[in-house]
């Protein structure tokens, strides 16, 4: 690989509110931009910002997407690179291409990778204008997307932790964080908060072994923002899946709570039509719909999901997880 010489071009960021308050802003990030462009021989001649999320993203040309990580964000860097390469390989798979990869040497070190640009907008912004069947047809290839992403087998991965054990301690460590979340930002009513612990064992691993709960790479985030959408006269196709920063090896179940809020905006049409795609031997009945709710406790966004979804005015009122199961997966 190519030894570059260190540039001063960005500043130092040493906190998530500093890098909160520069990283989308262009003219900051277009010096930098600019020479990792130069690296890969691209001529800048325009330059945007991309989706906000966790990182740094610009679109270049209309024709490149230049994501570069935060400081804090280094295994994101090692994580997306191995999976985009590995998803290459997988033409089911809409995923970016990695076109070129490396390290900013500036004050710090700034990862980044250049990626292809993926035509289409995010079904957030376009899901009004899609009819009903046309948006059936659309969750329906979500499934088959999906689907082939959690048969790659975990034992070709590197950067992700691929064993039962390590499941097991992201479990312990996420039901402390959300109860922590719950109770400090007043969510849910304590007597609904302390039943948590025991509902989740009661519902991920009741009548079997947990060490052999089938472990799969799940994308973690499939939210209505990872999703792209291209129009062809009137008739709407998936046309992009991106952003594998949150991915992780866990049971499958685990990828349906952003799915279900996010992509499928809580639509149990869209839901049944994704699952039989899916794999129609999977039952939407009252069991899948507890589990569901067991592994929304464990996403590493649930605190802030059920924050968003649950309207403040019923949440001292919910009497119990059984409450908030219908309140959240089956209403």
């Amino acid at each position: 690989m190519t030894t570059y010489p260190k540039t001063r071009l960005l500043p130092v960021i040493e906190t998530w509110e500093a890098w909160g308050q520069v990283f989308t802003k262009v003219a900051l990030w277009k010096p930098a931009v600019q020479e990792i462009c130069r690296r890969a021989s691209i001529p800048l001649e325009s330059i945007e910002t991309g989706y906000p999320g966790t990182n740094a993203v610009f679109v270049v040309n209309q024709r490149y997407v230049v994501k570069i990580y935060a400081p804090f964000c280094h295994d994101d860097y090692h994580l997306e690179r191995e999976l985009l390469t590995k998803l290459g390989e997988k033409t089911l798979i809409p995923a970016p291409a990695i076109l070129a990869r490396g390290i900013l040497e500036d004050s710090i070190s700034w990862p980044y990778i250049i990626m292809e640009y993926l035509s289409g907008q995010p079904i957030r912004e376009v899901r009004e204008k899609i009819d009903h069947a046309n948006l059936l047809e659309i969750t329906a290839h979500m499934g088959t997307i999906v689907r082939v992403l959690h048969k790659i087998p975990i034992a070709s991965l590197n950067n992700l932790d691929r064993s039962q054990s390590g499941w097991q301690r992201y479990c312990q460590h996420q039901l402390k964080t959300l109860m922590k979340k719950l109770q400090r930002n007043y969510i849910l009513p304590d007597p609904v908060i302390e039943a948590i612990p025991a509902f989740v064992a009661d519902e991920i691993f009741k009548g079997r072994a947990s060490k052999n709960t089938p472990l799969a790479l799940v994308h973690g985030d499939l939210t209505e923002d990872h999703w792209l959408l291209d129009d062809t006269h009137g008739h709407w196709s998936l046309s992009g899946l991106f952003d594998f920063a949150d991915a992780k090896i866990s049971p499958a179940t685990y990828e349906w709570v952003a799915l279900w809020f996010g992509a499928l905006d809580r639509n149990h049409e869209n839901l049944a039509s994704f699952m039989h795609s899916y794999d129609p031997t999977i039952m939407l009945d009252d069991d899948f719909y507890r589990r569901a709710m067991a592994y929304t406790f464990l996403h590493e966004f649930g605190a802030e999901i059920i924050d968003n979804v649950l309207p403040e005015h019923i949440r001292n009122d919910i009497p119990s997880i059984e409450h908030l199961v219908q309140v959240l997966w089956c209403q």
